[in-house]
């Protein structure tokens, strides 16, 4: 066998080699007739023409020299080779360099600033010893009879997934761990308020089982862990404090551990500090403390901590090396579903438990939070296509151009896989050179993305630092790059033909470039998607700032303060909340002040209220509920539509009075007046007083909620935000407000200061991030298809100048040339745009869960997009045009 591959190779080699002389005297043979047809023409006869052209090129030497040092060249050589000659040739031309470095450079830049948000917050893997061996528990199956969840669940299509146990539900688990691995619970707090050096402010805790440090896999810096004797009923207070906090609260302090942290009035020993680097399982890790499961009741009063129908908890593990996952699921789902077994429907299937990978956290808070960066990860891929794809077409007109240079290379002895190479090395260039841009714009867009991203999310806390992974992704998409530009135009390099290339172009007349009216036609087509895309989001954007919100959010400052967390009793809440209010109304420049215990529009939560009707059976109805000040309704500017307001007359000891909104009169009273009339909440009954406009509580794509509003007096509530109505910018109050609430009671913290506009305009954040980065990313699609037209007919325009001169030497005028070029350009601008409007037919179902007053098939916003897409193909070709409309004849015509 080994004798048989010899002789193959032998033979191959000896067919190369006649390939090649073969090639070298057409290339000869070709230079004599050039030369003697040349010296003919300058006045020399036959004869001696043709003998000056055999004393050129009969033996040419250094041709045949040159195609010895390239046959004997070893492959590193021949790669450094086409590398510095692929720099000359891009050095040569710096348009086509500039502008196919610039529109690689905004695609890979865009992938990477996007795929580094995406690296923050979906892939990257806590910072834990072994991070691998943790899992999440998450579950499956029917709602409970009796449920009331922290949020942490979400709906797809008909199944419901949960990430919420209730702490019955943990024990239960826990008790059935019998070793293979550990078992852990957590939860977020509430935002307290912390005291530490006498300095107050709000924190952010998490309540974790006495196994959470020990099966978390993390360690403390200074002090110890919680332990389970911290996590009984009885047991002393006791609290773990993250390195930043330590710093900024502390004073870094080394002596900080035994010494006490006032949380919501409540005294915790300080046991612990946890390492610089730590991060906590939630995404973005806000936690400023971690205190045991014990001291629930302070810390979430919303659930019980014994109840089996709030679900509260969310719990993960981490598997022993060794342990098998199938049968740690069994078991466990087998304790679930007999502790669950009562809480669900008669008739209903059994629930399902699951372990997700905790490599990086809770799978259902990342899926939430990242489900916008993965739709903007799919546009921004969608931008890099069409860079490759214009770029890819810019090359391909090159390689028309070049023509007779690769015939001259494989006539040497260029073998096909050499003059592929060649072109690879000048898109490894490009690639490399874009990819340096795209590193640079990347950093510097990956801060103005973060400041786009919805402020709810708490993006702030997470690390969007470069990391190997961000910079494998680079070189993974620069590698695509490399090789989606430089596929097609290596396979007709290859494919070059001295026979054919070494005949004079201008006979041989232009290239039709159809591969690159294709790539053209494509991008274009992209482009229509992402216009339209972006067209629908910017009309949702402009529908929603248009909703009516009911009331004047113009000159509001809104602030957000909890008395209870401050030790105030609740009998005495409301007289320290008038208080607060009259010292803010004293303010120079404020007109009125409000509270309530929830926000009007962007808090992002609503008090649900179940009432009943005296005289109607059936189930609790559903209703909004706030509760608020006498001054609400005026300072809010709700116009009251019939009877009247609250007032110092409804005390605590007087009959519960309410005034609804239309939307409730309409819906519980339709075709009656509502005043006079009664609903119970509860066991207690409320009389209507009232009727005020509708306003939008905390949803602006829903209908008008009803809403029944209470008054603080009869109802206090632990938490209370400020509306303050001025006449001068809300901003500049921020400062006198904080100094008031600190003169009163200096262990309270004001949050949450902000304008009312700002809250509102919460509402729309993904839909100001789809429409800005949306709109920002098809315009920049739009620029790189114009810049691929522009380069195709420019080249075209520049191969067809002899054909040109031919047409105006017959009777052409420049007009007709003029409006070749542009009727070529609108044809492939029309064909892209309605390739483009069926593509995006589909396309936009991707959005259309953020649509508002506008169909995913809006026909306008369509035509919009095909309008702007053909017009810019015009605009693109309008300087190739004016060049083709001033080609002189005589001088097309002079070397034909």
């Amino acid at each position: 066998m080994k004798t048989l591959r010899t002789i193959w190779l032998r033979i191959g080699s000896l067919w190369q080699r006649r390939e090649v002389k073969r090639g070298i005297d057409e290339a000869l043979r070709f230079h004599r007739e050039q030369r003697t047809a040349e010296n003919t023409a300058a006045g020399m006869t036959p004869e001696d023409a043709a003998r000056e052209a055999c004393r050129c090129f009969g033996n040419a030497p250094g041709i045949r020299e040159e195609w010895r040092a390239v046959r004997g060249a070893s492959f590193g050589e021949t790669t450094w080779q086409d590398i510095r000659f692929g720099a000359r040739m891009l050095r040569k031309n710096p348009g086509f360099t500039t502008v196919a470095v610039l529109a690689l450079g905004l695609g890979i830049g865009a992938n990477t600033a996007v795929f580094s948000l995406v690296n923050a917050v979906l892939l990257r893997a806590l910072p834990v010893h072994d991070p691998g061996q943790l899992r999440v528990l998450n579950w499956s199956g029917p709602w409970p009879k009796a449920f009331s969840a922290a949020g942490d669940e979400t709906v797809f299509m008909d199944r419901a997934y949960f990430g919420g146990f209730s702490y019955p539900s943990y024990l239960a688990l826990r008790e059935q761990a019998r070793g293979g691995y550990d078992l852990f619970a957590f939860a977020p707090t509430d935002p307290v308020t912390a005291v530490a050096r006498g300095e107050a402010s709000r924190a952010a805790g998490i309540l974790v089982s006495d196994s959470f440090f020990t099966g978390y896999g993390a360690s403390v810096w200074m002090g110890r862990a919680i332990l389970p004797e911290d996590d009984h009923s009885g047991a002393p207070p006791v609290v773990v404090i993250t390195h930043r906090w330590w710093e900024r609260h502390c004073g870094s302090d080394p002596g900080i551990v035994g010494h006490t942290l006032a949380l919501n009035r409540t005294g915790f020993t300080i046991v612990g500090v946890l390492p610089r680097d730590f991060a906590g399982p939630l995404p973005g890790d806000t936690a400023d403390f971690y205190i045991p499961l014990a001291f629930q009741p302070l810390f979430r009063p919303d659930f019980r901590l014994a109840s089996p129908d709030d679900y509260w908890l969310q719990i993960m593990l981490r598997l022993s090396p060794g342990t098998q996952e199938g049968p740690v699921r069994v078991a466990l789902e087998t304790v679930f579903r007999r502790h669950q077994l009562d809480r669900s429907e008669p008739k209903a299937a059994p629930p399902s438990l699951l372990l997700h990978p905790g490599a990086r956290g809770p799978w259902i808070k990342r899926m939430e939070i990242g489900s916008p960066l993965e739709t903007l990860r799919r546009i921004v891929a969608l931008v890099l296509l069409i860079a490759c794809a214009n770029v890819a077409g810019l090359l391909l007109a090159r390689h028309a151009a070049r023509q007779h240079e690769l015939a001259v290379r494989a006539a040497l002895g260029a073998g096909r896989g050499r003059l592929a190479r060649q072109v690879l090395a000048e898109c490894l260039l490009l690639a490399l050179a874009s990819a340096g841009l795209g590193l640079l714009l990347a950093w510097w867009g990956k801060a103005l993305l973060v400041t786009l991203l919805p402020a709810f999310a708490d993006y702030d806390h997470f690390d969007f630092r470069m990391d190997s992974r961000v910079l494998g992704f680079t070189l993974m998409a620069t590698a695509a790059t490399v090789l989606l530009v430089g596929a097609i135009p290596a396979f007709f390099a290859s494919r070059a033909r001295p026979a054919a290339g070494l005949q004079n172009p201008r006979i041989l007349g232009a290239p039709r470039l159809r591969l690159g009216k294709l790539l053209v036609i494509a991008q274009v087509a992209i482009s229509v998607v992402l216009l339209a895309g972006a067209g629908l989001m910017v009309r949702t954007l402009v529908n929603l700032s248009h909703i009516q919100l009911g009331f004047d959010a113009d000159r509001l400052l809104v602030a957000r303060l909890n008395a209870a967390q401050g030790g105030h009793p609740e009998s005495q809440l409301a007289v320290f909340y008038e208080r607060v209010g009259e010292a803010m109304a004293a303010l120079p420049g404020v007109q009125s002040v409000a509270f309530s215990d929830q926000s009007h529009v962007g808090a992002g939560f609503g008090t649900g209220y179940g009432i009943r009707i005296p005289g109607r059976e059936g189930k609790p109805l559903g209703t909004s509920g706030m509760i608020v000040s006498d001054t609400f309704l005026a300072t809010m500017r709700i116009p009251l539509l019939l009877g009247r307001g609250f007032s110092s007359a409804d005390a605590p000891a007087a009959g519960r009075v309410a005034v609804v909104n239309q939307a409730f009169a309409d819906k519980m009273f339709p075709g009656q007046s509502p005043l006079g009339e009664t609903f119970k909440l509860g066991q207690e009954e409320h009389q209507i007083i009232g009727v005020c406009g509708n306003a939008r509580l905390y949803d602006f794509r829903a209908e008008m909620t009803p809403i029944a509003y209470l008054s603080y007096r009869q109802r206090p509530a632990p938490e209370a935000w400020f509306a303050i109505r001025t006449a001068l910018p809300p901003s500049a109050l921020g400062a006198a407000v904080r100094r008031v609430v600190t003169d009163l009671d200096r262990n309270l913290v004001v949050t949450g200061l902000t304008t009312q506009r700002e809250l509102a305009g919460r509402q729309v954040a993904h839909e100001r991030l789809f429409a800005s980065l949306g709109g920002g990313l098809a315009l920049l699609a739009v620029v790189i298809a114009c810049l691929g037209l522009y380069g195709l007919m420019t080249y075209n325009v520049a191969r067809r100048t002899g054909e040109i001169g031919i047409r105006m030497a017959l009777g052409a005028r420049p007009a007709d040339a003029a409006r070749w070029v542009l009727r070529e350009a609108a044809l492939l601008g029309g064909t892209g745009a309605l390739l483009g409007v069926v593509a995006a037919l589909g396309a936009v179902r991707v959005i259309q869960f953020y649509l508002y007053g506008v169909a995913p098939h809006d026909p306008l916003t369509l035509a919009v997009a095909v309008v702007v897409l053909v017009l810019v193909a015009l605009l693109a070709a309008f300087l190739p045009a004016r060049r083709a409309a001033k080609v002189d004849p005589m001088v097309a015509l002079r070397y034909e």
